[in-house]
């Protein structure tokens, strides 16, 4: 069965993003299955981050004309490739086809392969985003932290080995607190392996759970009632 999937960014991308943005895809594109076709659009408008909810708003309404053309396009899912959710569930009854929340995806894995998770986020603001998402979600009792780690990654000025040691750190302190499982609080980080290699616990890259987790609903012929 051929899969033809949407990702749609959540704001416009600066010149200087466009590496970060290609290696994002190619992410996308090695963990789909064979068959699979994955296009990456980008909203004409909208914020140029996300680090509070006025500028959420803002990214859900320019996100929205890309996500409601999906079906008649002839995309079999649609993700927006972000962790902030944008448009689940309010905007999901009026899709033919599923839209795959990056975070809940992440959190209900996170949830199967530890007892026990932590969020660690680059993105300023997202601290306080996550909590009400994990809350809205049923997962508030299994989250043992949000830590905010503010890195501009997505200029491409910090080399991935900087990005691994930050994040290395962050996701000591949060083990010790009692995470068993990582989730990443970026779709833009493509660090998952390489980070679970050194942390030893389950590192979770929300981006990739999505790519997966639409293939599984298209596959299964699934979709929201």
């Amino acid at each position: 069965m051929d899969i033809k999937l949407k990702l749609v960014a959540p704001y416009s991308v600066p010149p200087e993003g466009i590496g970060t943005l290609n290696k994002l895809l190619a992410a996308r594109r090695r963990v789909a299955s064979p068959g699979t076709v994955i296009d990456f659009v980008t909203p004409q408008d909208g914020p140029q981050g996300i680090s509070n909810m006025a500028e959420l708003f803002l990214s859900s309404d320019a996100v929205l004309p890309e996500v409601l053309k999906a079906p008649e396009e002839g995309y079999s899912a649609v993700i927006v490739d972000c962790t902030c959710d944008q448009l689940y569930p309010e905007i999901v009854k009026r899709l033919s086809i599923p839209l795959v929340p990056t975070l809940h995806a992440s959190l209900h894995l996170a949830a199967m392969l530890g007892n026990r998770f932590s969020i660690i986020t680059p993105m300023p603001g997202q601290g306080k985003i996550y909590p009400r998402l994990v809350e809205l979600y049923g997962f508030s009792r299994k989250l043992v932290s949000v830590q905010e780690r503010v890195v501009d990654f997505f200029s491409g000025k910090v080399e991935d080995e900087e990005l691994i040691s930050i994040f290395v750190e962050e996701g000591q302190v949060a083990l010790q607190k009692g995470a068993q499982c990582i989730v990443l609080g970026c779709t833009g980080l493509t660090l998952d392996r390489r980070l679970q290699e050194r942390l030893g616990v389950p590192v979770l890259a929300p981006g990739d759970v999505a790519v997966k987790t639409a293939e599984m609903f298209v596959k299964l012929g699934l979709r929201y009632r």
